[in-house]
C-alpha cells in the first residue's frame, strides 16, 4: 500500500511537469517558393508573385495561424488589415431540401492544427496591376483576399530575404515574417532588397528611407 501511495505521488508530480514542458512558446516555420522554372518564367512574365510558409509542429494542435497586414508610410502606420482568425468552431445554420441542419466550421482545421493535422502551408499570392497589388492567401479550408498599393519594383518577401529559409517565431505574439516593399535606393545604380534585412523591417524608413511598404505579421494563437 506504502508503494502504491509512493507511485501515485511520483505520478502527480510528474504530470504537471509533461503538461508545463508541452507548452511550447515557439515554432520553426521555413519559406517556400515556387520549384517549376517554366512556372516561374509564367508569373515574372504576368506580374504575379508566390510566397508560402510551411510549418511541421504537432505541438500547435489547436492553433491557428491568423495573419495581420500594416501598411507603413514614412515610419508610421497607415493602415492595418486584421483577419482575426480564431481557433473556434462557427456553427451556421442552413436549409437544404426543407430541413434545417446547422453545418460547423471548425477554423483550427481549416486555419490551423486541427486534431489531425501533421503540417501547415499558408500561400501568399498576387497579381499586380496598375499600382494594385491584389493578394489572396490560401489556407488550407479557407482563402482570404486583401488590395495592396504599390509599384512595380515592389516585392513580396521575407522580412529578412538574405537570410536563411526558415525563421523562428513566437506563440501568441505578432511577428513579422513577410513584406511587399520596394528596394533600398543606395543612391547608386545599385537598387537592393538583401540590405533591408538587416535592420528590424519596422525601422526601414529611419534607417533606409523606404517611405511605402506593408508588413505582414503571423499570430500563431
Amino acid at each position: 500500500m506504502k508503494r502504491v501511495k509512493t507511485i501515485l505521488m511520483i505520478g502527480f508530480l510528474i504530470f504537471p511537469a509533461i503538461t508545463l514542458f508541452s507548452q511550447i512558446d515557439s515554432t520553426m516555420i521555413y519559406y517556400r517558393g515556387i520549384d517549376n522554372k517554366e512556372l516561374i518564367t509564367i508569373c515574372e512574365l504576368s506580374d504575379i508573385q508566390i510566397k508560402k510558409i510551411f510549418c511541421k509542429d504537432t505541438l500547435l494542435r489547436g492553433k491557428v495561424f491568423n495573419i495581420i497586414i500594416r501598411e507603413y508610410k514614412k515610419g508610421k502606420i497607415r493602415s492595418e488589415k486584421n483577419f482575426n482568425i480564431k481557433a473556434e468552431v462557427q456553427r451556421i445554420p442552413m436549409v437544404i431540401n426543407g430541413k434545417s441542419i446547422i453545418y460547423n466550421i471548425d477554423y483550427t482545421d481549416k486555419t490551423g492544427f486541427g486534431k489531425s493535422t501533421d503540417s501547415l502551408t499558408v500561400t501568399f499570392a498576387g497579381l499586380w496591376r496598375k499600382n494594385n497589388f491584389k493578394l489572396n492567401i490560401k489556407y488550407p479550408g479557407i482563402s482570404v483576399t486583401h488590395n495592396l498599393k504599390g509599384k512595380s519594383n515592389y516585392s513580396l518577401r521575407p522580412v529578412d530575404p538574405c537570410s536563411e529559409s526558415k525563421l523562428i517565431v513566437p506563440i501568441n505574439t505578432e511577428y513579422p515574417i513577410l513584406a511587399y516593399t520596394p528596394p533600398f535606393n543606395t543612391g547608386t545604380e545599385l537598387l537592393s532588397y538583401c540590405i533591408l534585412g538587416e535592420e528590424d523591417a519596422l525601422d526601414w524608413y529611419d534607417k533606409f528611407n523606404v517611405k511605402h511598404y506593408y508588413v505582414f505579421f503571423v499570430e500563431i494563437k
